[in-house]
This record gives C-alpha cells, structure tokens and sequence, in this order.
C-alpha cells in the first residue's frame, strides 16, 4: 500500500480524469510535467503542506490536515479566464461529488482559488489554482489505512 496522502492525490486524480471533460483526461499526479500545446488544458493534482496531531490525549490515532492542490492550465488566451472557470466549475462538482474522498477522508473543502498567468514555461499559460483542505485519519503507526 502507500501513504494516505498519495491515496488521496491517486483517488482526486481518478476521479478528475472522469469527471472533467474539458481536459480530455490530461490529469497528472505531480507539479513537474512538460506543458506544451499538445497537453492543453491539463490538470496538476499534489500535495502541499500537512499538519497533524494526536486525535485526543491516549488516542493513537493522528488527526491531519493536508493541503490538497489542483491546477489548471489553459493557452492563454483571451478567453483564459472564462476557460479556467469552466474547468473549475467541473472540478468543483466533481470534488464534491466526492468529499470524502471515497471515504479516505473526513472532509475535503474548497479554501481558495487564484487565477494568474504563468510565463516561465515555453508559452505563457493561464493557471487556476485550487486549494482544498483534506482532514483525514490514520493510526500513529499505520500511515497507510485511513480510519
């Protein structure tokens, strides 16, 4: 098995690559990836920050809280914008259609979305950026079972 949180990177991404047509399954599972042309649009599933504690004193179960990140990228364009929110309107519904993660998780909520251009690749891109807040259980020595 692996670690809850790539559980749940594995699981966002599955269900992403069903659900959001508008990217013709161009779902990837890490931040590093080649954008060009022939990938657009596409979407970055990873994992940011976690924090965690003990549930409750004598409890051996750890209480988490992970920062789940979605991007989007689009061709800039003029309609980027329009784009970008088309996409996230599928990600939103999907994200909630499931907000337990196929039961991985506690909750997962929408904390922010920021929409900006990138132009350090090869082709300046527009990017929505999608935080989720992922609260998840595990044991203190089995990070690989979510409770």
């Amino acid at each position: 098995m692996a670690h809850v949180r790539q559980q749940i990177r594995d699981r966002v991404a599955t269900t992403l690559t069903t659900a959001v047509t508008l990217v013709s399954s161009r779902v990837f599972t890490t931040r590093v990836h080649p954008l060009n042309e022939d990938l657009l649009p596409a979407i970055s599933v990873y994992t940011g920050s976690e924090s965690s504690e003990r549930y409750q004193a004598g409890v051996t179960d750890m209480n988490r809280e992970l920062s789940l990140e979605i991007d989007v990228y689009v061709r800039e364009t003029s309609t980027f914008d329009d784009d970008c929110d088309a996409i996230a309107v599928q990600v939103e519904e999907a994200m909630a259609g499931d907000f337990t993660i196929n039961g991985l998780a506690k909750s997962s909520v929408l904390t922010s979305t920021e929409i900006q251009f990138d132009g350090e690749a090869d082709q300046i891109l527009g990017v929505a950026k999608l935080t989720y807040q992922v609260r998840y259980v595990t044991a203190i020595n089995d990070v690989e079972t979510a409770k």
